[in-house]
C-alpha cells in the first residue's frame, strides 16, 4: 500500500504583481507546474475571490519515499 505525504498550498505563496494587481495567470501556473516538477499531484483546490482578485488554498500529495 502506497505511502503518501500531503502539503498545504496557498496562491499567497506566488510573487504578486503589486499590491492591486494580485498575482498574474502566469505567475499562478508557473508555481503550480514547480510544484508538478516536485511531484506533488493537486488533489483539493478552493478558489477564492475578493475584489474581482483570484486566489486559491488546497491540498497536494506525492508518494512518500
Amino acid at each position: 500500500m502506497p505511502k503518501w505525504e500531503y502539503k498545504l498550498i496557498d496562491s499567497k505563496n506566488v510573487k504578486s504583481s503589486g499590491l492591486l494587481k494580485g498575482r498574474a495567470p502566469e505567475d499562478l501556473e508557473a508555481y503550480l507546474n514547480v510544484l508538478g516538477e516536485e511531484g506533488w499531484e493537486v488533489v483539493n483546490l478552493d478558489f477564492l475571490e475578493l475584489e474581482s482578485r483570484l486566489s486559491f488554498v488546497g491540498v497536494a500529495k506525492r508518494a512518500k519515499g
